[in-house]
């Protein structure tokens, strides 16, 4: 069998929540080892091009250039919104056997969704965009967030993508360098951004924090720009979130009840490594140090 010199990519297309996409697997060489190849797995929708899953590394006695996929998705019991979340399998077939090398269970895609079904979903608005960045505004625990979503250009079509937060003078990164492939200018995209509240102590200070790309259905030519104005259809894909964003506003934290203990500041403080060199620098090395593991045995910890 003469051997890969160049890597290969299997286009498969679905409908997935009513959103076209293409599934995309790459097979490339090892260039290390013989008849060890490398199986990539991208996805395109709405213009947005990215990966879904890592690589995989696989051993094959059989042509590369041959290879048989099984590529679907299923639905779970429920979502919301309704219809947006998906299993994704891709399966390699090989003399009658089946073995699967990419699964995802968290893929959340559709054409319009309807986001206001989300009970207590509190949506960002936007308010300031350029050409790199786009700044929106929420209320997330009675507390003013900006979310700040930066555009760099990597290479021609690429881009990573980052996003922070700030409140209250205090920022802070929720991701960076989440790359895309772009067949649009970034102008084109925008995002949704929601946080729901969770159940917490003191109330209103943890929330599910969620972030969804939007991209136009239509073509993006001069043609059928009339029409995809009049149509306003679009695909969402959600591409990160956390379940365990803590901020809130003018929080009761004797809530906690009366065995909380209230730290006292100290009236010299802050100080200076002018006025407690020793001190400081000693703190400064100990905060540089790593911090061993907890015993896994002891009874958890559950942070509030």
């Amino acid at each position: 069998m003469e051997a890969l010199s160049e890597a290969l990519t299997y286009v498969y297309s679905l409908c997935v929540g009513g959103a076209p996409i293409q599934i995309t697997i790459g097979v490339e060489a090892d260039a290390d080892r013989q008849n060890y190849y490398s199986f990539s797995i991208m996805l395109k929708a709405g213009h947005i091009e990215r990966a879904v899953c890592k690589p995989v590394t696989l051993r094959l006695s059989i042509d590369p250039r041959q290879l048989e996929f099984s590529v679907f998705v299923f639905p779970p019991r429920s979502s919301l919104p309704v219809g947006c979340l998906h299993h994704l399998r891709v399966w390699l077939k090989s003399a009658g056997v089946d073995h699967r090398i990419f699964g995802d269970n968290d893929l959340w895609i559709g054409r319009d969704p309807d986001f206001r079904s989300i009970a207590d979903a509190s949506f960002a608005i936007l308010r300031n965009a350029t050409h790199d960045m786009l700044i929106y505004q929420a209320i997330v625990g009675r507390a003013h967030v900006s979310f700040i979503v930066r555009w760099r250009l990597v290479e021609f079509g690429i881009y990573a993508l980052s996003l922070d937060y700030e409140a209250g003078g205090v920022g802070r990164i929720l991701f960076d360098e989440y790359y895309l492939k772009l067949d649009c200018e970034p102008q084109t995209v925008s995002f949704m951004i929601y946080s729901i509240p969770a159940v917490s102590m003191p109330r209103g200070a943890s929330h599910r924090l969620r972030f969804w790309l939007r991209t136009p259905h239509a073509s993006l030519s001069s043609a059928s720009s009339a029409s995809s104005q009049m149509t306003e259809s679009y695909i969402y894909q959600r591409l990160w979130k956390t379940d365990d964003f803590k901020i809130g506003a003018y929080l009761d934290f004797v809530a906690l009840g009366s065995k909380l203990t209230m730290g006292v500041r100290d009236p010299y403080s802050p100080q200076s490594e002018r006025d407690q060199p020793h001190r400081n620098q000693s703190i400064r090395r100990l905060s540089r140090l790593p911090i061993p593991n907890s015993d896994t045995s002891a009874e958890p910890i559950h942070d509030r």
